[in-house]
This record gives C-alpha cells, structure tokens and sequence, in this order.
C-alpha cells in the first residue's frame, strides 16, 4: 500500500499542476495546457509499461522458490553444469525484481511537479528507456525461469 501512494504521488501532483495551468486562461493558459497535455501522456506511456510487467513479479518470486526448493533437494550429486546455470538465473531473476522496486523507488522520489517543461520530457525519455530495459529483464529472466523448470519438470 505504501509502494502505491509513493508511485500515486507524482501522479496527483502532476494533475494538480494541469488544473493550475487550466485555470490561468488566455492564449498562454492554452499552450501551457498544451504542454501540460503532452506531459501527461509521456508520463502515462511510462506507467503504462511498468503496469503491463508489474504482475511478473509473481512470477519471479514463485520461479525463484521454485528453483531454490529443487536445488534443496537435488544439490548432492548435481551436475556442475545445472547448478551453475541454477545459480546465474537466479541472480538474474533477483537483479529484474531488484530493477522494478528501484525503477519504482526512483520515480516515487522525483518531483515531477517541479520540472520545467523541456526537463521532464528528457526525464520521461530517459524513464520510458529505463522502464523498457527492466521489463525486458523482467520477461526475459521469467521465460528462461520458466524453460528450466520445465526441464525439470517442475511446470
């Protein structure tokens, strides 16, 4: 619940600036709402992507238990080859779950209210690449995941 209000934060913040905007008028209160329209839809894109990957979480977490619980019970006599492989997709799945809650963590913490127009189109930019790069690592990490353990036959 916590993780939630810190992601809403920005967003209210940034609605509350559109209001502000709208509320001005005149031919420069309509280019600000202009601007304060473009902004919100960047923002939207990059909450977009976060929202599609967000549930792959679970699927991390239960791969991760997954493979922690079969290496439990076969590591004696396992082949060096599988436990190694075991052991780098863990950390995998580890570093794309790390990925999201630090991407979260970092969005939460940025005032987005108070950039300047130019500023937060380079920081929607740069945070739609970020969050592109952990889904990428999210999907790829989960579908490997789940490969090995259908190899195992865990799934």
């Amino acid at each position: 619940m916590k993780q939630l209000k810190l992601f809403l934060m920005p967003v209210v913040l940034l609605m509350s600036m559109a209001l502000v905007f709208s509320a001005c008028g005149g031919s420069e209160g309509k280019s600000e709402e202009e601007k304060m329209d473009h902004l919100l839809d960047l923002q939207d894109d990059v909450v977009r992507v976060h929202d599609d990957v967000m549930p792959l979480t679970s699927n991390i977490n239960r791969a991760r238990q997954q493979i922690m619980d079969y290496y439990q019970e076969h590591h004696e006599g396992m082949d060096e080859e599988l436990e190694n492989r075991m052991g780098v997709l863990l950390q995998r799945l580890n570093d794309a779950h790390d990925g999201m809650f630090d991407w979260m963590g970092d969005w939460a913490d940025t005032d987005q209210a108070a950039m300047e127009y130019d500023e937060a189109i380079e920081y929607y930019n740069r945070e739609m690449e970020r969050i592109k790069q952990v889904a990428e690592d999210m999907r790829s990490s989960v579908s490997d995941a789940e490969e090995l353990l259908e190899e195992l036959g865990l799934n």
